[in-house]
């Protein structure tokens, strides 16, 4: 099962930066996860939220990359250089309704991502990338790119996994990123995967004792907070 840390990771963090990409891969994460939004000079940040205290709780698709990156917020491109292309790297696009840099069906953010890992060439199946997002438009839009990354549709906790299954394999994604609800909700939840030619990945897992429970389960991966915590607890398992 790969160990996956979510937005580097959380804990010790600080999520979404370079060091806590450096910590989880370190600590013998399998790859890590991170969270893209687009500034307003069509740059692509790392953070998570819309909107950010640390800028007045203004919009970060209204503010320029350099301010930003001055209160700490780090581009894409720093966390690739931090990645360095050690086990993989998830990077789901932020994009949802309400939200001020929402902007399917025109993905201009899942075109900027295009464009940027083609210029880093990062394109195939073999570049260690997988595109994620709740907007099924972005990562579509990134698969009829033909940059050849792997894409994952991720679901919210009321979306069964037998629904994310079935949207998957229609439109062709690599991965289903269930929410741990979800899976723990459906015993038969990695056998269905598995039938369906489907990696299961799981998120967000806060505990060791939940990320053992999720490998008994024969999920593919996990998305979790504390990848360090997780790793041990998998390698006190191992038979010696």
């Amino acid at each position: 099962m790969e160990v996956l840390g979510h937005r580097g990771s959380r804990d010790p963090g600080p999520e979404n930066t370079a060091a806590a990409v450096d910590a989880a891969l370190a600590a013998g994460a399998n790859g890590i996860e991170v969270d893209i939004r687009r500034t307003a000079d069509g740059q692509l940040v790392c953070v998570h939220d819309a909107r950010m205290p640390r800028i007045g709780g203004r919009a970060v698709i209204r503010r320029p990359a350099a301010e930003l990156l001055a209160k700490g917020v780090p581009t894409l491109h720093d966390v690739l250089d931090a990645w360095g292309g050690r086990g993989r790297i998830i990077i789901e696009i932020k994009n949802q309704p309400g939200q001020p840099d929402f902007d399917a069906p025109r993905e201009r953010s899942a075109q900027t991502l295009v464009e940027l890992l083609r210029a880093r060439g990062l394109t195939g199946p073999d570049a260690g990338v997988t595109v994620s997002s709740f907007d099924w438009f972005a990562i579509e839009h990134v698969r009829g790119s033909g940059v050849g990354v792997r894409t994952a549709f991720l679901t919210m906790p009321r979306m069964s996994v037998s629904g994310g299954l079935s949207y998957v394999r229609s439109a062709g994604h690599a991965e289903l990123h269930a929410h741990t609800s979800a899976v723990f909700a459906a015993a038969d939840a990695a056998e269905r995967a598995r039938a369906a030619g489907v990696r299961l990945v799981t998120w967000t897992v806060t505990s060791d004792r939940a990320a053992l429970r999720l490998r008994d389960a024969g999920v593919d991966g996990v998305i979790c907070d504390a990848p360090a915590e997780v790793v041990r607890a998998l390698r006190a398992m191992q038979p010696r």
